[in-house]
């Protein structure tokens, strides 16, 4: 605990801020919390990457308490921008040296807004789905040319885990209480199916939202465990399996979908495969597999604790909501639901109910769209992001799309959007990270590193991977310690 011990104090204050300016409810008194603690990111850079793995998964929870939160983040990265921008006024080449994966993502940008200018997008709306894409490449600009220790990256760690378990015991109390105890009141009445209704939600305010982060921070949390020994790895582990319990209770198949592939990626890459060449195959258990090993049994102390907490929600069901007309009935159809979730994924019923307002309606709608814009898209703002739910679509009447469409698909939205040409920008931002995750495999933080690759790719088959903002802010944070590091090792005139 010693490594937070010179930051704790500004945190505590800013968190104390924070959670003043949600009981007031007052937004310019939020506003001013906010720039409070940019100005305190501005002093001190490194305390303000932690007041971002700190408030940024709660943001959701924060603005709905009170919506002067909305600037926090932004605030916080805006001054930390100007911060860097102070610090290397004298070396401008420093600030003006990029990476091709960044220069393909500047081309990303120019292609979406050329395109959605043209289709008669609002700048307001514009700007609005920049902010979702771009936001957190700043801070990839920020913490690029920062000077990471040791100690730093163990803070982040720490914070990030804390986080985790403050996340997860809101997961189970949501879960155990049937979604009436710690969440704001207008979230205890919305209106969700069966299937959405046993699914934690958390302080993201989204399952899927909540299973990527938490599974990324089980991660980060396994490097903490390199460097603790004695009784406090016990409390690591017990936070472990409480993240591991509440990723179990968002019932999240893309999630899922990502540790899988991660797994079979992260065998491949440490098997010993000299059999491929006719030699004594061996099977070598070496540091390499130790994380892996401590996945497998937090899982199963996370699988006992996601049974136990089920009990406890049926019995508080059971007890005390069992006076609803119905309820009792409600409540044993809900129990089959966690599990029909995963195995009715591919049923005529849910293929159909796709087809006709789903998925699979969203990449017909996108094939159709793509006919007629076939080179750059419709632009941003247009199909399925974050701008359109605000905004609309100009398009959306043409070919008969209801207002609140969300893609839920990163693919099918870049290629509506933007066309061949901007999925050939995609295309290039993906090699040059897979290039990157290639050289820093080995590295300590190579599991991790492996791991949001694949998340990136997989989950953006099932999300709009890029708009999730827990999940952007911590890979970016993570490739510009590793852009960062590369720049050491190669001299200072490398551009990695």
């Amino acid at each position: 605990m010693k490594l937070l011990r010179s930051n704790l104090l500004i945190l505590l204050i800013g968190i104390l801020a924070a959670a003043a300016g949600t009981l007031t409810g007052n937004s310019k008194a939020a506003m001013i919390i906010s720039l409070f603690i940019a100005i305190i990111s501005f002093t001190k850079k490194e305390t303000g990457v932690l007041f971002l793995l700190i408030l940024i998964p709660i943001r959701p929870f924060l603005i709905t308490m009170n919506p002067g939160f909305k600037i926090l983040g932004d605030a916080i990265i805006g001054l930390l921008l100007i911060r860097t921008f102070f610090d290397y006024r004298k070396d401008l080449k420093k600030l003006l040296t990029f990476h091709p994966f960044e220069w393909a993502f500047f081309a990303f940008a120019i292609i979406g807004v050329v395109s959605a200018l043209l289709t008669g997008v609002s700048l307001q709306a514009i700007v609005f789905q920049l902010r979702a894409y771009y936001l957190f490449y700043l801070l990839f600009y920020i913490v690029k040319r920062m000077n990471f220790s040791a100690d730093f990256i163990r803070k982040m760690s720490y914070t990030a885990f804390f986080v985790g378990v403050i996340l997860s015991l809101q997961g189970i109390v949501e879960k155990i209480s049937n979604k009436t105890m710690l969440m704001p009141q207008e979230w205890t009445e919305w209106w969700l199916s069966p299937t959405n209704q046993i699914r934690v939600y958390g302080l993201l305010k989204g399952p899927n939202e909540l299973s990527l982060y938490l599974l990324i921070t089980f991660f980060i949390t396994l490097y903490l465990l390199k460097g603790i020994h004695g009784k406090t790895r016990y409390f690591i582990y017990a936070g472990l399996s409480l993240m591991g319990a509440t990723i179990l209770l968002t019932y999240s198949r893309g999630t899922m979908l990502t540790l899988l592939v991660f797994l079979l990626v992260y065998i491949v890459l440490n098997l010993n495969w000299s059999i491929v060449f006719g030699r004594k195959w061996s099977f070598t258990f070496n540091r390499k597999w130790r994380p892996f090993v401590a996945i497998v049994v937090v899982a199963a102390l996370s699988y006992g604790l996601f049974l136990g907490v089920n009990q406890a929600a049926d019995q508080y069901y059971n007890q005390y909501l069992s006076v609803e007309s119905g309820h009792q009935k409600k409540e044993k159809d809900k129990e089959s639901e966690g599990s029909k979730r995963f195995k009715e994924a591919f049923t005529e019923e849910t293929l159909g109910q796709s087809s006709s307002n789903g998925r699979i309606f969203r990449v017909k709608k996108s094939i159709e769209i793509l006919k007629d814009h076939s080179i750059i898209g419709t632009g941003f703002a247009t199909f399925g992001g974050a701008a359109t739910i605000t905004y609309s679509s100009p398009i959306y009447k043409d070919y008969g799309i209801k207002k609140n469409l969300y893609s839920d698909n990163q693919y099918v939205l870049i290629l509506t959007e933007t066309g061949i040409l901007g999925m050939l920008a995609i295309a290039i931002i993906g090699y040059f990270l897979l290039v990157a995750t290639w050289k820093n495999r080995k590295e300590f933080y190579g599991p991790l590193l492996v791991y949001f690759f694949v998340a990136l790719i997989v989950g953006g088959t099932v999300y709009n991977i890029l708009e999730n903002n827990s999940f952007m802010m911590m890979y970016f944070i993570l490739l510009g310690f590793v852009f960062q590091k590369q720049q050491i090792k190669k001299g200072p005139d490398s551009s990695f």
